[in-house]
C-alpha cells in the first residue's frame, strides 16, 4: 500500500511509525502500538480515536455518502483492527456492511478470538448494538469508545461498557447457547473438491458461526491477481444482524487492500452446510451486481 490516506493534519511523527503496518493492510500491530507508546506517550486508547479518520477513509458509500470509521483493539493479540462501512448500488440497504461489523468481521478473520474495546467516529446504531451484542466478549469488559472533544488537536474520548449502549439486551444466553461469535469454532464439515478456491471455502464454513440454524458456510473470492479472500457466517440471536458470507469476504477484501481498490474478482465458491436456510440465492444477487461476468460455484458439504 503506498497512498496510505492519512489526513493532513496527521503528526508525521506518528505516521512514520504508523506506515509500516499499514502498508500490508489497515491493521496496527501490538508491537507498534507499544512503539507509539514509549516514543510518543500515545495510549492504545488514543491512538484508536485518532486513527478513527484513517479507518474511515475506507468507506464505500456511493449512497449515504457517511463514512464510518471503526476501530477494534483484540484480547488476543493486542492488535488493532480497522473495518469501514460499505454500500451496493442497486441492492437492497440490508446488505450494506457497518464499520462496526467491518472491524470485527477483520479481527475475527485475523484469528482473534475476543476483543477489548471499540472505537468508532459516529454511536453504533441499534443493529450495531445488537451485532456486537453476540461477541463472546460482549459480557467480559468489552467497552465502546466515543471521541469527546470538538477541536482538531482534542482527541479526548469517553469508555462505556456495551450494556449502557443496549440495557435489557436480548443475546445468545436467551436462546440457550454458550459462547458467541468470534469463539472458537469447527464444523467438521468436509467436500470431494480439492480445488483451491473450494479448499479456502472450506475452511472458512469450518470456522463460521452458526448456532441458531447450523447452516454453516463461507466463500471464498479470487482477485484477478490471484489473490484469494474468504468470508464466513457469522449468526446473531436477532437473526437479521446475521452477517453473510460474501460481506464477510468483501469487507476483508476491502481492509487488506490498498484503500479504494476496485473490485477485480474473477472466481467465487461457497461452500454450504445442509440446513433449514441457505446463502446461495442472495451471494448470487450480490455477486452479479459487482462481478457481472463471475457465476458462482456452490457445493454442499458434509459432516464429519
Amino acid at each position: 500500500m503506498t497512498d496510505l490516506p492519512f489526513p493532513d493534519t496527521f503528526p508525521p511523527e506518528l505516521r512514520e511509525i504508523l506506515v509500516p503496518d499499514l502498508s500490508r493492510g489497515a491493521m496496527i500491530s501490538a508491537s507498534t502500538v507499544q512503539k507509539v507508546r514509549d516514543q510518543l506517550g500515545i495510549d492504545t486508547e488514543s491512538l484508536m480515536i485518532r486513527l478513527l479518520p484513517v479507518a474511515a477513509a475506507y468507506a464505500r458509500v456511493p449512497l449515504s455518502g457517511f463514512h464510518v470509521g471503526a476501530i477494534v483493539l483484540g484480547s488476543t493479540t493486542g492488535n488493532l483492527y480497522f473495518g469501514s462501512n460499505m454500500e451496493f448500488s442497486g441492492h437492497a440497504l440490508s446488505f450494506s456492511v457497518h464499520g462496526e461489523q467491518s472491524a470485527i468481521n477483520h479481527a475475527w478473520q485475523m484469528g482473534e478470538q475476543g476483543l477489548l474495546a471499540l472505537a468508532v467516529n459516529a454511536a453504533p446504531c441499534g443493529y450495531c448494538r445488537q451485532f456486537m451484542n453476540e461477541l463472546a466478549s460482549a459480557a467480559h469488559g468489552f467497552n465502546i469508545l466515543m471521541r469527546d472533544g470538538a477541536g482538531e488537536d482534542d482527541f479526548s474520548y469517553s469508555t462505556k461498557p456495551l450494556s449502557h449502549y443496549l440495557p435489557e439486551s436480548f443475546g445468545p444466553a436467551d436462546l440457550g447457547m454458550e459462547g458467541g461469535l468470534m469463539s472458537s469454532q469447527d464444523q467438521s464439515l468436509t467436500i470431494q473438491s480439492e480445488d483451491p478456491l473450494a479448499q479456502a471455502a472450506l475452511k472458512a464454513a469450518n470456522a463460521s458461526y452458526a448456532p441458531y440454524t447450523g447452516g454453516h458456510c463461507g466463500i471464498a473470492v479470487a482477485q484477478s491477481d490471484g489473490t484469494i479472500f474468504t468470508g464466513r457466517y457469522g449468526e446473531n440471536a436477532a437473526y437479521n444482524p446475521s452477517f453473510s458470507p460474501l460481506e464477510s469476504a468483501l469487507a476483508l477484501m476491502n481492509m487488506r487492500q490498498p484503500c479504494q481498490t476496485p473490485y477485480a474478482i474473477t472466481a467465487a465458491t461457497l461452500v454450504e452446510a445442509e440446513a433449514p436456510i441457505s446463502q446461495r440465492s442472495a451471494t448470487e444477487a450480490v455477486l452479479s451486481a459487482i462481478a457481472p461476468d463471475v457465476q458462482l460455484t456452490y457445493i454442499k458439504a458434509n459432516t464429519r
